[in-house]
């Protein structure tokens, strides 16, 4: 999907029919949106012998991104760097087996927290399709940060009577990855604009002391406000 979004936006970019592609050297913008990660398995091994399953919700998700035009008429080309953050204080679920008080083996889900936080600088392209509408592509390497925090729970045994006290923990990694991001802006009185896109991300988190190391990635898809600085 992601290629497939990109491919078209850089033939967009290539049949720009208009003499220059912006009217600015510096662009700031604003986005909000919803992150998909993948749902996936981690390293760690439950009881069972399985690996445990990882499923995220949608993480809200915002950040800034800024445009510095180093050249470029008819295509605008620079440097764009950004961050943003993405956080949801439940609904990351841990599935897997484990051993009861009792020694048998059943199945729970584990309700988490999960932040996430990102620096980016990359290249990006910039291209006017008519005299209010630009497309755009961007990529780049990133630095991120992860955390993630299980709260105390007690689950309770089917058979026999019982619980199993589950201590909080909590769990962080630095990691390096990249970004992808693309979309389309439409002009609004004063040179600003709003728009929509789809961004990409994808990093490698240890969270040694929960789930183990894990991949997270996934397209992102947010609105968009920008204006010249």
């Amino acid at each position: 999907m992601i290629r497939t979004l990109f491919a078209i936006t850089g033939s967009m970019i290539a049949l720009a029919s208009a003499p220059v592609s912006a009217d600015y050297d510096r662009l700031i913008g604003v986005f909000i949106g919803g992150l998909e990660l993948d749902e996936q398995t981690g390293d760690r091994i439950d009881e069972n012998g399985q690996p445990i399953a990882i499923d995220f919700p949608t993480l809200p998700t915002g950040g800034i991104e800024g445009e510095y035009r180093y050249g470029g008429e008819r295509i605008a080309w620079g440097l764009n760097p950004g961050g943003s953050i993405a956080w949801k204080s439940s609904g990351t679920r841990v599935s897997g087996g484990f051993t009861s008080e009792t020694g048998g083996v059943i199945r729970v889900d584990i309700d988490n927290s999960l932040f996430i936080g990102e620096l980016h600088l990359g290249g990006y392209l910039r291209g006017r399709l008519t005299e209010s509408i630009t497309a755009y592509v961007a990529a780049g390497p990133m630095i991120t940060y992860g955390r993630i925090e299980v709260e105390d729970d007690d689950l309770p045994e089917v058979e026999p009577t019982g619980t199993i006290e589950l201590e909080s923990s909590d769990s962080s990694d630095f990691g390096v990855g990249y970004y992808a991001r693309a979309g389309i802006d439409f002009s609004l009185k004063g040179e600003q604009a709003v728009g929509f896109g789809i961004r990409y991300m994808s990093t490698k988190l240890d969270f040694d002391n929960d789930v183990g190391e894990i991949v997270l990635e996934g397209p992102s898809f947010v609105l968009s406000y920008t204006m010249p600085m």
